[in-house]
C-alpha cells in the first residue's frame, strides 16, 4: 500500500505540473518566434515551419523511446537525466550561427522533451497513492494544456526584450532550477509492478495490442488534439481574415479560450466517483457541443462564440486526464509503453491538426468546427461502446497471457 503524507503529495503533484508546462513549452514557443527565425537564419517561411515540425515528430517517437524504457529503469533517474540532457542541448542553440544545425538540435530538444510526459505519468503511478492518483494525473494534463498559452506568451515576451536565443537561454535556466527541486521527489518504489525479466518490450507490446479496448482508447486519443490544434489553428485565420481582430486581441481570445483548462482540476474526483470512461464520454460530448456551438455562432455573436470556445476547451479538458486514467488502468502490467503509445498517437493527432484546418478552412471556419464537431461524437460513441463489461476480462486475460 502506498502512503504518502499530504505536504508530500502537494510538493510532487505542484513540482511535477510545473515541470510539465515548462518541457511541454518547448512544443509552442516557436509559434511566435517564425519571424525571428528567419531574420536570425536567413530561411525562408517554409523552413521556419520545419523549426516545430521537426521537434513534434521527434517528440512523438521519444514518447515510444522513454516510455518503453520507463518499465525497466527508475523514473525519478529517467526525469532527471533526461532533464539534464535536455538543458545542455537547449543551451547549444546559443552556439549555432546556421539553420542546419539549430534545425537538428530543435529534433534533439523533442526527442529529449518527450523523456518527461510518459515517465511523469507512469512515476505517478508509482509513487501517489490510489486515491489521489486521479487528481494528480488531472494535474499533469492541465499542466499540458496550459503549456500551449504559457510557451507563446513566454518566447513572445522574451524574444522582444532580448532576443531568439535569449528564449531558449530562460528555458535552460528553468530546467536546471527544476533539476535541483526535483532531486527531492519521492524514490520509484522497489514492489512496484513491471514486466518480469525475460518479458521484452515486443512481448510487452504484443500483450498490450491483444486488449481491443486499449486500441480503442488509442484512437480516441488522436482525435484530442487534433481537434484542438485544428481548432486553433483556424480560429487564427478566422480571427484575422473575417474577425479583422489585432494580434493583441487574438491573444486574449485565446487566454479567455483556455480558462476552460481550469475544469481538469476538477476531474479527478470526477474520475473517482464516475470513472474514467464516462468522464471520458462527457469530455467528448462537452467538446461536441461547443464546436457546435462555434460553427452556429462565428457570424452571429461574440461573446456567444467566445462562450463555444471556452465549452469546447472544457471537454478536450476533461478528456485528457480521464483518457490517461484509462489507459493506464487497461495497461497496468506494461503502464510504461502503454502511456508511450498514448503519446505517440495524441501527438500523431496534434500532427493532422493543421492539415485538417488547412483543408478545411477554405469552406469556412463553421465547416471546420462541424466536421470536428462529429469527431467528437464519433470519439464519444467508440469510447461508451468499448466500456462494456467484459472489458477488464480482456484486459486482465491478454496481459496474463
Amino acid at each position: 500500500m502506498i502512503e504518502m503524507s499530504t505536504s508530500r503529495l502537494v510538493y510532487t503533484a505542484a513540482l511535477l505540473t510545473v515541470s510539465g508546462i515548462a518541457v511541454v513549452s518547448l512544443l509552442y514557443v516557436m509559434i511566435p518566434l517564425t519571424p525571428y527565425v528567419i531574420s536570425e537564419f536567413s530561411a525562408t517561411p517554409t523552413q521556419a515551419v520545419w523549426a516545430s515540425s521537426i521537434f513534434s515528430m521527434a517528440f512523438a517517437l521519444g514518447n515510444l523511446f522513454f516510455g518503453t524504457l520507463s518499465d525497466r529503469v527508475p523514473k525519478k533517474r529517467l526525469i532527471l537525466a533526461g532533464l539534464i540532457l535536455l538543458v545542455i542541448c537547449t543551451l547549444s542553440v546559443e552556439l549555432v550561427s546556421t539553420f542546419t544545425p539549430f534545425l537538428l538540435l530543435r529534433a534533439a530538444q523533442g526527442f529529449l522533451a518527450a523523456s518527461f510526459p510518459p515517465v511523469a505519468l507512469a512515476y505517478v503511478s508509482d509513487v501517489i497513492p490510489p486515491a489521489q492518483r486521479p487528481s494528480v494525473i488531472a494535474y499533469l494534463s492541465c499542466g499540458f494544456l496550459l503549456a500551449g498559452v504559457v510557451g507563446q506568451i513566454f518566447s513572445a515576451e522574451v524574444a522582444a526584450s532580448w532576443g531568439l536565443k535569449a528564449v531558449f537561454a530562460g528555458l535552460s535556466l528553468i530546467y536546471v532550477i527544476l533539476i535541483v527541486i526535483s532531486l527531492q521527489l519521492p524514490k520509484d518504489r522497489p514492489n512496484v509492478e513491471r514486466p518480469a525479466a525475460g518479458s521484452g518490450v515486443f512481448e510487452v507490446f504484443r500483450a498490450l495490442v491483444r486488449i481491443p479496448a486499449l486500441l480503442v482508447a488509442y484512437g480516441a486519443a488522436i482525435t484530442i488534439l487534433m481537434s484542438f490544434v485544428a481548432m486553433f489553428f483556424g480560429l487564427n485565420e478566422f480571427a484575422v481574415q473575417q474577425l479583422h481582430l489585432s494580434p493583441e486581441r487574438i491573444l486574449w481570445l485565446r487566454l479567455i479560450s483556455m480558462t476552460g483548462v481550469v475544469c481538469a482540476l476538477f476531474c479527478g474526483s470526477w474520475i473517482r466517483r464516475f470513472g474514467p470512461v464516462r468522464v471520458l464520454v462527457a469530455g467528448f460530448l462537452t467538446a461536441a457541443a461547443g464546436l457546435a456551438g462555434e460553427a452556429a455562432l462565428s457570424g452571429v455573436n461574440m461573446a456567444l462564440f467566445i462562450a463555444a470556445t471556452v465549452v469546447f476547451v472544457t471537454g478536450i479538458a476533461a478528456a485528457v486526464p480521464s483518457i490517461i486514467s484509462r489507459i493506464g488502468l487497461l495497461g497496468s502490467a506494461g503502464r510504461g509503453m502503454a502511456l508511450a503509445l498514448y503519446g505517440f498517437f495524441v501527438f500523431v493527432g496534434a500532427s493532422l491538426g493543421p492539415i485538417l484546418a488547412a483543408a478545411l478552412m477554405p469552406f469556412g471556419f463553421a465547416a471546420l468546427c462541424g466536421t470536428l464537431s462529429v469527431i467528437m461524437l464519433a470519439a464519444a460513441a467508440v469510447s461508451a461502446w468499448s466500456a462494456k463489461p467484459s472489458a477488464d476480462k480482456e484486459r486482465l486475460n491478454a496481459v496474463n497471457s
